[in-house]
This record gives C-alpha cells, sequence and structure tokens, in this order.
C-alpha cells in the first residue's frame, strides 16, 4: 500500500461513475458529465472522452458518439512498480467498496479496440453494468477509472476469437456473479509454431510481476509436455505474485538428453529456488520482479528445452487442471496459447 490516494475521494468519484446518466453516450451528457467530473480536480490530470473513431465504429450501436470517459486516480512517480502499488491501492478502496470485481484481468497486446497497452502492464478489475460498465484500468502513466457502455468492449472482446495469431493476449477470469449473467467467452488461439509461441510466452511473461501485484493475486500453473515415449508429465510449473520464477522437472522421463544448463537452468543444488513450488524440481530459471523479467529469454529457455527433449509443437503443451482457477475467479489464459484442461 503506498498510502498515497484519498480514499473517500477515491470512493466518490466511482459513485459518481456508477450512477451517471450517460444519454446514450451523446455528445451533450457525455461532454457534461467530464466537465462536472473535471471541477475540482487542482493537481490531477484531467478526465477525458474517447470518441467513436474507425476502429471502434464496428462495435457500437447507432448515435454513440463517444465509447469513454477515463478518469485518472493516481499519477505516481516512478517507474512500474510505483503504478502497480498505486493501481493494488486503489483496487483494494473499490473492493471494500463495491465488492469483488465480477471480471479481472490483463488485456496483454491488444488492448480493446486494437489499443496498444501500457508499457508497465495492462491489468484491469471490471465492475460489470446491463448497460454502463466501470473498470479500473492501467493507464500509461497509472491507474484509471473508465466508465464505459458494456456491449462495444465486450463486442469487441468476443469478436476476437477468430483464432488467428495473437488475436487475445493476457488473461481474462471471471467470477459466478449475477452481474456477469449473459457476459460470453471468445475462443483462444493456438499455434503449432515454436517461434510464434516464444513470442506470445515472452510477451506474456514480461509485466506478469507488476499486473500480478496491481490485481493482488498470485497465479500458480503446471505445463505438461507430451516428450515422445510418455503421457505427458509436468514438467514446468510457474509461480508469480511480486516475483516470478519457473522451475524445471526432468525426472518424470526416463532419460533426459539435453544438460539443462545449456540452456540457462540454474541447478537447485547450486542455489535453491527462490519461490513456494508444489514442484520439488531439480532446476529453476531464478526469481524476478517488477522490471527485472527478460520475457524474451525466459520464453527461449523454456523453448529450447522443449524442442530439446523432443516435443513435436505447442500443441503437445497444456496447462493442469486446476490452473484455471485464481482465488475466486476462472481463468482463461489467452496469452499463453495453451490447451487449457477442464
Amino acid at each position: 500500500m503506498t498510502g498515497s490516494l484519498d480514499e473517500a475521494r477515491l470512493v466518490d468519484l466511482a459513485r459518481r461513475l456508477k450512477g451517471a446518466e450517460a444519454d446514450g453516450w451523446s455528445g451533450s451528457a457525455l461532454r457534461a458529465l467530464a466537465e462536472e467530473i473535471g471541477q475540482g480536480r487542482e493537481g490531477a490530470a484531467e478526465p477525458r472522452l474517447r470518441s467513436v473513431g474507425r476502429f471502434e465504429e464496428d462495435f457500437v450501436h447507432g448515435g454513440q458518439e463517444y465509447i469513454g470517459l477515463y478518469v485518472p486516480v493516481a499519477v505516481p512517480e516512478g517507474g512500474a512498480a510505483a503504478k502497480a502499488a498505486a493501481f493494488r491501492e486503489a483496487a483494494e478502496i473499490l473492493t471494500k467498496e463495491f465488492g469483488p470485481a465480477p471480471i479481472m484481468g490483463v488485456y496483454g497486446d491488444p488492448g480493446p479496440f486494437y489499443d496498444s497497452t501500457p508499457l508497465w502492464g495492462s491489468p484491469f478489475l471490471r465492475w460489470r453494468g446491463r448497460e454502463d460498465t466501470v473498470e479500473l484500468h492501467a493507464g500509461e502513466h497509472g491507474p484509471e477509472l473508465l466508465l464505459q457502455p458494456t456491449d462495444p468492449v465486450e463486442n469487441w472482446f468476443w469478436r476476437q476469437g477468430h483464432g488467428e495469431h495473437y488475436a487475445i493476449g493476457g488473461f481474462f477470469g471471471t467470477r459466478r456473479d449475477p452481474a456477469n449473467a449473459g457476459l460470453g467467452i471468445p475462443g483462444r488461439w493456438r499455434t503449432d509454431d515454436w517461434d510464434v509461441f516464444a513470442s506470445a510466452l515472452g510477451d506474456f511473461l514480461t509485466t506478469l510481476p507488476a499486473e500480478t501485484t496491481a490485481l493482488g493475486i498470485e497465479l500458480d500453473l503446471g505445463i505438461h509436455a507430451l516428450v515422445p515415449g510418455t503421457y505427458g508429465p509436468v514438467l514446468f510449473h510457474l509461480s508469480c505474485a511480486e516475483r516470478l520464477e519457473i522451475v524445471y522437472d526432468p525426472e518424470p522421463l526416463d532419460t533426459d538428453p539435453t544438460d539443462p544448463t545449456s540452456f540457462g537452468w540454474i541447478p537447485a543444488a547450486t542455489r535453491p529456488a527462490a519461490l513456494d513450488h508444489w514442484l520439488d524440481c531439480p532446476y529453476h530459471s531464478g526469481d524476478f520482479g517488477i522490471g527485472e523479467v527478460d520475457g524474451r529469454a525466459l520464453a527461449r529457455m523454456i523453448v529450447d528445452t522443449l524442442r530439446g527433449l523432443g516435443v513435436a509443437s505447442p500443441k503437445d503443451l497444456s496447462l493442469t487442471d486446476h490452473a484455471q482457477r485464481v482465488g475466486d475467479y476462472r481463468v482463461d489464459y489467452y496469452g499463453l496459447t495453451l490447451q487449457e484442461n477442464p
């Protein structure tokens, strides 16, 4: 907790957004709302409206002039760690006021309506409404509150389930909550190309400690690999809360034709793993905090290991059956592109 946010002011702002009358997202109503919210924000970044443009118009209904009202709630000094901490603080305040968000996740790249996402990470918490939705959202300079019409962003997300490479990144989690009635979850994309998989995995890993810190969650993922002559044992376990570490366990294999250290794995006998894992593994990646992750290098280390073991394709990988349960949320990992067990 940074202690930098005015709790009463943040709650008041969120209440005003949740109770706002957007009047079909017409120009006059939204401009008046933005002007009203902007009053008295001395020293704070101004609210901004997002117009319906060529990237948004395919996902809206007729007559909508705007598709979002963004209100910065903190512009912390410092890098990704400060932004993640400010997001986490805002999230705890809003959760105390409104209860757990029905939807949480990480956008990855692209963001809604094909936006580029912030370099530090793209976490979000969404209090979904039938007509309009309030979201705690990662801005480039820190957390923002976003008021948006519910249908367009969900329409965009649903239509990304076309299966093409890089269609959706990050991950998307939902709770059993009446607010999520009628919510559609798009299909995932997968690849049989190791280079495509390595690129997507690297992007997923690079900002993960900032995103899990911001959301206050821990990811606990085991990865099965169909090594020739096996039934697909769990070879890797990824743990990430405020730090990220991956362990590698070749022991279920009858023989390991590779030298794991040649790919960059650190022997636990030389330096023990730093985080708790449910696999007691002889090798690990090292542990990394916010801003320390070289996602491309970690992804390449995993891919080179798998190819050295003779795994034919990324389609021969899958997640352990508990991986989709994160606290009260069921999570789909779009950025990992892996088959998920029910």
